[in-house]
């Protein structure tokens, strides 16, 4: 089994600082936890011209946004730019804002696009499937005020690590069945597709790893009411029965990762159904290492190809 340089040196320090498992936490210390952990050094910080927060009408209340955009030699403010809609991982219990608001920095830099992310209701407060319902409310309106917010309707990407993969990938099946307005891609990093957890890779467990099985379970049993929503589609979109008829799909998957078997396994079924399917596997890396590029540096690498698979779609257009 391959372990990156980056990725051996973290698993020593979470062993050398006897790091407790996240299973440990309650959801609430979880997501002190993270907000402690999406502190970066001010030498890293990624100098976007506009960001602004603001909140979407919800089904269930509002969903607060952060709209990224840089104004540059690039790009002319009047023009109607590219968008990527973000949605962050944390395993529907912990994430926000501020967590993937680097990665969402380096997209927007890179990409010359608009990136508007979605801090969606978290569980156990909000179960399932209220994640769904905010991810439905909040690209139906951002693309509905597409003028308003300066936005090419004909260049929509989703994207989204993790959990926000899986909201990534239902929310393009909808799209695709008119449910929600068009979008033209979707970029799923390590995305959490199946809730059965019954594939091999769920046994991954290096001691100091970020997540293993119990982590897994311990995030579905918050977010599930019952062990039948499993095989929901939209809790499992790799079990979606028809997957045909969507569009270009980027699927970023880590070695070390339990989920890396499903994401493989959504990129076979993706291709099954005739549909355009581009794969990445970055062997030595853990589940998360995106978001954490300042212990992980290949976060950066990843993020790169995320933004040239972004402007490759964007140019089909």
């Amino acid at each position: 089994m391959q372990i990156d340089k980056d990725t051996q040196n973290l698993i020593d320090e979470r062993i050398k600082n006897n790091a407790p498992p996240l299973e440990s936490f309650s959801p609430q210390e979880l997501r002190a936890l993270r907000a402690k952990m999406a502190e970066n050094p001010k030498e890293l910080s990624v100098f976007i011209s506009h960001i602004e927060d603001f909140t979407l009408k919800g089904s269930l209340g509002s969903i607060t946004v952060r709209k990224y955009f840089n104004e540059n030699s690039d790009t002319l403010i009047n023009q109607k730019q590219p968008l990527i809609i973000y949605f962050h991982g944390g395993g529907f219990v912990m994430g926000d804002l501020e967590s993937h608001d680097l990665v969402c920095r380096h997209l927007c830099k890179q990409t010359n696009a608009t990136i508007i992310a979605v801090d969606y209701k978290l569980a156990p407060e909000h179960k399932f499937p209220a994640a769904i319902t905010d991810t439905i409310d909040a690209i139906t309106e951002i693309i509905s005020r597409a003028d308003e917010f300066n936005i090419d309707q004909n260049k929509v990407i989703l994207c989204g690590d993790s959990a926000g993969g899986a909201l990534a990938a239902v929310g393009t099946i909808m799209s695709r069945d008119k449910l929600i307005p068009k979008v033209h891609g979707q970029i799923l990093v390590y995305p959490w597709v199946d809730m059965t957890m019954c594939r091999r890779s769920m046994d991954i467990d290096l001691e100091g790893m970020i997540l293993n099985k119990k982590t897994i379970e311990y995030f579905a049993d918050h977010y599930l009411n019952s062990y039948e929503e499993q095989v929901d589609w939209r809790a499992s979109p790799l079990l979606t029965p028809d997957l045909s008829g969507l569009p270009p799909t980027y699927i970023f998957g880590a070695g070390l990762d339990p989920l890396v078997d499903e994401g493989d396994a959504y990129k076979r079924r993706l291709l099954s159904f005739g549909n355009e399917v581009h794969y990445r596997l970055f062997e030595g890396q853990m589940h998360a290492f995106v978001s954490n590029s300042v212990q992980l540096p290949t976060a950066l690498v990843c993020i790169k190809e995320m933004s040239e698979a972004a402007k490759e779609i964007f140019s089909r257009k």
